[in-house]
């Protein structure tokens, strides 16, 4: 049994720009419409190519910290606004 090098698995330029600019999403989707499978596989295919680039996955993972973060503030700055909303809510009733 020999150990061959993996090959880095090709995928589609569109989708390589898509990761390049962080967007996973993308990535998937073009991989999905230009070779016509399912989006399991195309997820494969798209997480096999960026294991091959490390450069590229670190950036990824960095964009994907950000938007977590995003996502964090933005759902405490709703969650303060909505207990405010129902405190004014609950004081003009009372």
């Amino acid at each position: 049994m020999t150990n061959k090098p993996r090959r880095s698995p090709d995928i589609p330029r569109a989708a390589v720009e898509a990761l390049r600019s962080g967007n996973l999403i993308e990535a998937i989707k073009v991989v999905r419409q230009e070779r016509n499978i399912g989006l399991k596989e195309a997820k494969k295919e798209v997480e096999a190519y960026l294991v091959s680039q490390p450069a590229l996955q670190k950036k990824m993972n960095k964009v994907l910290a950000t938007a977590q973060q995003r996502f964090i503030r933005w759902l405490v700055g709703f969650l303060v606004l909505a207990v405010g909303g129902a405190y004014l809510v609950m004081r003009g009733l009372g």
